[in-house]
């Protein structure tokens, strides 16, 4: 493996840490880079300083070359520009002519940028033609695919405000060499991507009244995400509808769309997707939160004398399938020690992606996520129908089921019976053979005794005065107050008997 000159590598850091770099484009080279583009200058380059170090120590010459080039074009001004003819191109730089294939990317966010029609991109860019002039799409970076090559033109959808317009990109497989990748490897799928603009790093973002047809036959999908969610949209699959065979057939992919207040761009890549499983199974033997670090955070917090720490319960299922978990993981910014699945996150963020942290909402892309080996260790040695364990504050755990003396609807519960226990039936009296019960409040409770007279006393209580008592009335509490009254007894008929003679 060749070794990145120490001289490039210095004078690299030195433009990074140097004056002459905006916050801006400091900014803007650690997007490019897949790196966290916000905060403070000082963060930003510090940022980008150690990421040349960690190239520097896989000695990833390739990589090293990419974030030079990243860095030198956004200092020059044109941070999209393809690597000059002075640059060494990398192994895996190939022009559009070019047949081999494209070289394996390490993650998601590796690999390299292409010349002309080519669209590989680390970062997930696409590069394309529009007619004679050049024009660069880039996108955001998705694990779950990536970005080798474009297949046929980058077209333009001009605005159309009141009539339906359609923009076609013609692709034959003899043009696209590389398209025989998708016959002999299905993860290599032909997408259609769109964006609502040309520059900087763009959302696919399709015109809200559009469909996709190749052929002449409508492809069904999604183009819209979620609602109000920019960046949930994902790139159209149209493998199986092309004609791969004969390789001189004439496919046609139509994009039709109505209602358009602005330009949009379209465009046909070929892809390498990654599985939810493989990138499961990627997170699972990748970083870890440990086991040490986790009991540090819950006892630090429990010393905290401005804290009122108490146990708290953690479930053990996953808050997106309701499943017991079984790849626990979390960003690593996230500051609960509640965990969600792994498999059960990303095929959620497949469908549409956010990548919003599904207990405190905070960022959680794939790279950030990590497996908390503390909840790793409590799933490991508890039963699988166990849903919840009790965290003390000094890290201890133990199964919820062995602390219900503790539950604090207990002791509602206790006193809502107290409450019952108050009342008695008294004054029982059968009339017509029926029983009349009149409830009364328990001489034994604990209640205030009133100093009301007798005459706002319920009916049905004793009365303590000298007077009289009135005669009690009797309510049947087996009668429903809503039930018709009785129906009034029928009027006799008094019918006259005829005389005989009146026959």
């Amino acid at each position: 493996m060749p070794e990145i000159p120490r001289a490039d590598v210095a004078s690299l850091v030195k433009v990074v840490q140097s004056t002459t770099l905006l916050n801006r484009q400091l900014s803007t080279i650690c997007q490019l880079n897949g790196l966290t583009s916000s905060g403070v200058k000082a963060s930003l380059q510090q940022r980008i300083v150690n990421y040349i170090q960690e190239i520097v120590n896989r000695k990833d010459l390739t990589r090293f070359r990419q974030i030079e080039q990243s860095i030198r074009n956004t200092k020059a001004g044109h941070p999209h520009t393809t690597p000059s003819a002075t640059t060494p191109k990398p192994a895996a730089m190939l022009d559009y002519t070019n047949n081999a294939p494209a070289q394996p990317a390490r993650s998601y966010f590796s690999g390299s940028n292409l010349n002309g029609g080519g669209a590989h991109s680390s970062l997930g860019h696409a590069v394309g033609y529009h007619g004679g002039s050049q024009m660069s799409l880039q996108f955001k970076p998705s694990p779950f695919y990536e970005i080798r090559r474009s297949v046929g033109p980058i077209r333009t959808c001009e605005a159309m405000s009141q009539h339906r317009n359609l923009v076609t990109i013609k692709i034959r497989a003899s043009e696209h060499a590389a398209l025989q990748q998708c016959i002999t490897d299905k993860s290599f799928r032909v997408m259609v991507f769109c964006a609502g603009d040309k520059n900087g790093i763009q959302d696919i973002a399709f015109p809200h009244q559009s469909e996709v047809k190749v052929n002449g036959g409508e492809i069904k999908a999604n183009l819209r995400g979620l609602k109000n969610k920019p960046g949930s949209t994902r790139p159209v699959d149209i493998t199986y509808a092309l004609r791969l065979k004969p390789s001189n057939y004439e496919n046609n992919v139509e994009l039709i769309y109505a209602l358009t207040t602005k330009p949009f761009y379209v465009a046909v890549y070929l892809c390498k997707t990654t599985s939810v499983q493989d990138l499961a199974a990627r997170i699972e033997h990748g970083k870890k939160i440990p086991k040490a670090s986790v009991i540090s955070e819950i006892r630090k917090e429990a010393a905290d004398t401005d804290i009122v720490t108490t146990s708290q319960v953690l479930s053990l299922k996953c808050p997106l399938s309701y499943m017991r978990l079984a790849i626990p993981c979390r960003s690593y910014v996230c500051k609960h020690i509640q965990c969600f699945d792994a498999t059960s996150y990303l095929q959620l963020q497949e469908q549409g992606p956010q990548w919003l942290c599904p207990i405190c909402n905070k960022s959680a892309t794939y790279d950030s996520l990590a497996i908390d080996e503390y909840v790793k260790d409590i799933l490991a040695n508890t039963s699988k129908d166990l849903e919840q364990v009790t965290i003390e504050p000094d890290a201890q755990w133990h199964a919820q089921s062995s602390v219900d003396d503790h539950n604090p609807y207990r002791g509602s519960q206790s006193a809502a019976l107290d409450d019952d226990d108050d009342l008695e039936i008294s004054e029982i009296s059968i009339v017509g053979g029926r029983k009349y019960e009149t409830p009364s409040r328990s001489l034994q409770g604990t209640a205030t005794p009133t100093t009301r007279d007798s005459s706002s006393m319920p009916r049905g209580l004793g009365s303590v005065s000298g007077k009289r008592p009135a005669p009690q009335e009797f309510v049947d509490l087996t009668l429903d107050s809503d039930d018709d009254d009785a129906p009034p007894p029928r009027k006799k008929q008094h019918l006259s008997v005829p005389e005989l003679g009146d026959y």
